[in-house]
């Protein structure tokens, strides 16, 4: 197995430990055991915990990342982070003002493409708001772009819908939703996973007909 292959196994497995039971009750054992392989590969890789989590948040962004990475990998300095993510959502942003005059079948395709790659990311942030004070004010902060962006969509392209802010609200949550909630933090995670593209086309069709 590469280490690019390895890298991938780390990724699925911590992120996925890091929403539940949480960042701070993971070790590093359960990870390499999640990922199916030892210990000491995982240190050989990763410094330890915190160099992992940057990992995870950096390799989620729509960003390069480096790779002549230097193993074992360090934690990223917090200002990068940052930078790097104010980056990619400045990219969706201006995505999302694109797509203010599209149909909403476009507008859909757009959040339910984000939110299966932010997924991981975002409910990490949700179940450990304080591991990353700076990245869980942005993603609040990002949140809270959405709903206007969307809801200023209605109000253009619905100009008879009651409410359209609200509105917004409720399509960007239960696109959310479906997207990671129900894939990563449910009791039926594993039922998700294998018939997730079927449900999410249910769902999709389901608001494509509401405001039809």
């Amino acid at each position: 197995m590469t280490d690019e292959e390895k890298l991938q196994r780390i990724y699925a497995a911590a992120s996925e430990l890091f929403i539940q039971p949480g960042y701070h009750e993971t070790q590093m054992q359960m990870i390499a055991q999640r990922a199916q392989m030892a210990v000491g590969t995982l240190y050989r890789l990763f410094s330890g915990k915190e160099a992992l989590l940057d990992y995870v948040f950096l390799t989620t962004l729509p960003t390069t990342v480096d790779r002549l990475q230097t193993f074992p990998l360090q934690p990223v300095d917090p200002r990068e982070l940052v930078r790097r993510t104010e980056a990619a959502y400045a990219g969706w942003n201006h995505q999302l003002a694109g797509q203010l005059s599209t149909d909403f079948d476009q507008l859909l395709t757009a959040l339910f493409t984000a939110f299966k790659r932010y997924a991981r990311y975002f409910l990490i942030l949700e179940h450990n708001p304080t591991v990353n004070p700076a990245l869980t004010a942005l993603y609040r902060q990002q949140r809270q772009e959405i709903y206007q962006r969307v809801g200023e969509f209605f109000q253009r392209q619905r100009p008879n819908l009651a409410d359209p802010q609200r509105n917004g609200v409720i399509v960007v949550d239960l696109v959310f939703w479906w997207c990671a909630h129900k894939r990563y933090d449910s009791f039926e995670t594993e039922m998700a996973r294998n018939d997730d593209e079927q449900m999410l086309v249910v769902v999709r069709e389901m608001l494509r007909r509401s405001y039809q």
